[in-house]
């Protein structure tokens, strides 16, 4: 069928046509847009999981409602790279464009003007050449936000935006994609800013995603971390809106899926909507006609499999050295895990104590995740069929 016409898209962050299995998410969103334009606490909001499960989907969704709303946000994700850009610069670059909206709404009140002296002060500290806060025309505030400590400056700078954003009636948020990536002391910032508007009661709230770790790592930042947010676990669809995500984006395109053929992508899929857009697009693409029949599903699987090895499978494994790779290998014989990491040492015929920078590499850079003592997993699902397909090639 006309590749021009495919309704999937399985794109880092893509909104599919479909965007089932997460009403609970964003009505816990909605739930606090609601209390703060009311003037009530509400915790913010932490999203975890695999990759593949639609986590920068859902934090884009979220921003968009923020954005309608005219609410006071920046919207950034965490680095990881070589030349890792600071956190501060990513806020004070995120945030400029709606400190500008805001400022031509009209004749600022004495919190907004002085927000946006305090992202001056801020905005300069990150770049003395004014470059973050071009067009905002204001003088710095002086002994705020500009101390250099990022855990001092955000708290500034998160209570000024509340305060702004009250007094204007919104909130202010600032959505973080990759969370685990952001260093202990920005996350102790993120936690600090977090904890002193909500003690003042104001609406400034972080909505993060991140990996299963993130929590573990927040606890490790602040010890009061899990009272700062409301904490919930992205997973596999289930199969009733598995099978929405596959067969609704084609019904509004005229085309019906055999039934044979829908449960062959969604068995290959198991849940993960990454993949539902992957298969769903490669067999729309194989298929000449409607019904999409077994025999496109399963050209279409196969098709798949190769374009996430060559993508998405394949950008993790080159991120890996040779001895990552080896303890990935160790890893894959208990499929997605998790693996005993004394069990990974028996198999490589090293010392446990040996791999542990290995371990801690890994993690590092995103690759495994511990879920408990002793144990680690992949973060990427089907990574463990991954590594077995290279094996044999």
């Amino acid at each position: 069928m006309d590749p021009r016409n495919n309704p999937y898209s399985p794109g880092a962050g893509v909104r599919p046509v479909e965007l089932v299995g997460r009403d609970s998410e964003i009505e816990a969103f909605e739930i606090v847009r609601a209390r703060a334009v009311a003037g009530r606490p509400a915790q913010s909001l932490l999203f975890y999981g695999l990759r593949g499960v639609g986590k920068t989907v859902l934090l884009n969704e979220l921003y968009g409602r923020a954005l309608e709303s005219e609410w006071i946000v920046a919207k950034i994700e965490a680095d990881l790279g070589t030349d890792r850009t600071p956190f501060r610069n990513q806020i004070a670059g995120a945030l400029n464009q709606s400190l500008r909206q805001t400022q031509r709404r009209g004749v600022p009140g004495r919190f907004v003007e002085r927000l946006l002296q305090t992202f001056r002060s801020f905005s300069l500290t990150a770049s003395p050449d004014g470059s973050f806060s071009v067009g905002i025309d204001i003088d710095p505030a002086l002994g705020r936000a500009d101390t250099g400590s990022i855990v001092t400056d955000l708290s500034d700078l998160a209570i000024d935006l509340a305060q702004a954003a009250e007094e204007i009636g919104v909130g202010a948020a600032i959505f973080i994609d990759e969370m685990q990536h952001l260093s202990l002391e920005e996350l102790g910032a993120i936690c600090q800013a977090s904890h002193e508007a909500s003690q003042r009661n104001l609406p400034f709230y972080i909505v993060g995603t991140g990996l299963p770790n993130l929590p573990g790592l927040l606890a490790e930042a602040k010890s009061y971390s899990e009272r700062l947010f409301h904490y919930s676990k992205i997973d596999r669809l289930n199969e009733v809106d598995s099978k929405t995500a596959l067969l609704s984006p084609a019904k509004d395109e005229g085309v019906e899926w055999d039934a044979e053929a829908a449960q062959i992508v969604l068995t290959a899929a198991s849940g993960y909507p990454y993949f539902i857009q992957q298969f769903g697009q490669t067999t729309w693409n194989e298929a000449t006609g409607s019904p999409i029949g077994s025999l496109d599903a399963i050209s279409g699987v196969r098709v798949g499999w190769e374009l996430l090895d060559a993508g998405f499978f394949r950008a993790r494994w080159e991120r890996a050295t040779p001895a990552q790779r080896n303890y990935l290998w160790a890893m894959s014989n208990d499929g997605d895990g998790p693996s005993s990491t004394g069990e990974i040492a028996a198999r490589l015929g090293k010392k446990q104590a040996s791999l542990g920078p290995i371990r801690a590499g890994l993690i590092s850079k995103g690759l495994v995740f511990a879920p408990e003592h002793g144990l680690v997993a992949f973060t990427v699902p089907g990574m463990a069929n991954f590594i077995s397909r290279q094996a044999l090639s």
